[in-house]
């Protein structure tokens, strides 16, 4: 038994190896600024996550943004978890987080039943090909994480242990008090019927929230004082092209931020938890956890083309789903090759760019995001028929739903 593990553990690290290699290569070559030789990648954001622990290994205020760098703007517990980046060298840093990443794309491409050199094979295509992914390697960023945290802790299928160690819903949690996007995702299981997951994200949520305020009071209270009185820290980016929320297309057409773009975020959010409950009673669970996925991107303030990475698991599952609706199915594949190639990366963009965007170049900068919200409404229209005629086939038999 023990041989069986250790030769399977093996073959899995063997297998790792090239699609780390394809994300040492993309690190280096994704960013300006970064090189292949001398391996040196311009990896901007996880500097961020190593300056917020340097700051806080030296009781410095790590919300001070020096000039010219990027500000942290998540949670104070996600600087309590960045503490071992600051504790080793940049190079070591760097191709850690690099494998961390990688191993992630591994397990949410094994939840969905690949193994072996299939998954080895798909897991490389996503770091060569997919832009999210691409994207979040070069600037060493942590959505891939968000992305695994939510997809292994409620998606169905192979999973590496037979039983759970903690309750579903604790990475979930943990997720959302890191960064508070995955919120949408416990949303989703609570309404969903499944309580007991929702709850105990929410409860991890507020557990991994207090500790940090009780080991950061001043830093916590800063952060929730600054996201209560609408300071997302970067709240000057929400009209760049790459900012694919729906408050984004409502910042590029009208010029500026209002209660309009607030209200049509809040209709996306309610448009796609109702999706995704609708997808679930549908007996569809892994698509509607992609619903609830993209449902947490569209309707945040600002959502970068990087962390789109939820069209990984969502490629896969319409692919698979050869009995889904074909309308669905085949919309949504096209909308995900508009996520994985991105094409409104390539108009200008800064400096006010946006604001004077021709229609053809305000359409698209802005289409992926209307293609987006008529997924979830799709999503919403055909759950809600696929459950009637499930329950309606189940009664025919006599099985009370």
């Amino acid at each position: 038994m023990n041989r069986a593990v250790w030769a399977r553990a093996a073959r899995g690290l063997a297998w790792l190896l090239l699609p780390l290699a394809a994300a040492i290569w993309v690190a280096a070559v994704q960013i300006a600024g970064g090189s292949i030789d001398p391996w040196r990648p311009a990896m901007i954001d996880l500097d961020v996550y190593r300056r917020a622990a340097g700051d806080l290994l030296a009781g410095r205020d790590f919300y001070a943004t020096p000039d010219g760098q990027l500000p942290w703007i998540y949670p104070a517990f996600a600087a309590l978890l960045s503490l071992p980046l600051g504790l080793i060298p940049l190079k070591t840093a760097q191709v850690f987080w690099l494998l961390l990443n990688v191993v992630a794309l591994w397990a949410i491409l094994g939840r969905l039943g690949l193994s072996g050199w299939r998954n080895a094979m798909a897991t490389t295509l996503c770091v060569l090909v997919v832009e999210p992914v691409r994207e979040t390697l070069g600037f060493g960023q942590l959505g891939i994480l968000l992305v695994a945290a939510a997809w292994l802790d409620s998606a169905p299928g192979p999973r590496l242990l037979r039983r759970r160690l903690l309750p579903e819903g604790w990475l979930v949690g943990v997720a959302t008090a890191v960064k508070l996007t995955p919120a949408v995702v416990a949303a989703y299981n609570f309404f969903a019927g499944r309580r007991k997951p929702g709850l105990v994200a929410f409860f991890t949520f507020c557990a991994a929230s207090l500790l940090a305020l009780l080991v950061l009071p001043g830093a916590s209270m800063a952060y929730w004082r600054g996201l209560l009185s609408g300071d997302s820290g970067i709240n000057t980016g929400i009209i760049f092209k790459t900012n694919q929320s729906a408050m984004g297309l409502w910042a590029r057409l009208f010029g500026e931020l209002n209660r309009g773009g607030l209200v049509l975020s809040a209709v996306v959010l309610v448009l796609g938890i109702a999706g995704a409950v609708a997808m679930h009673r549908a007996g569809e669970v892994s698509l509607a956890i992609c619903l609830a996925g993209y449902t947490s991107l569209l309707a945040s303030p600002i959502s970068w083309s990087h962390h789109y990475v939820w069209v990984v698991p969502l490629t896969v599952v319409l692919l698979r789903g050869t009995h889904l609706p074909a309308p669905l199915r085949l919309f949504g594949l096209i909308y995900c090759l508009w996520t994985i190639e991105a094409p409104f990366k390539k108009l200008p963009g800064g400096d006010g760019a946006e604001l004077a965007y021709t229609p053809v170049f305000q359409f698209i900068a802005n289409a992926g995001i209307v293609a987006g919200v008529v997924f979830l409404a799709m999503g919403l229209g055909y759950g809600l028929g696929m459950a009637r005629r499930g329950g309606m086939r189940d009664r025919s038999a006599g099985v009370l739903q």
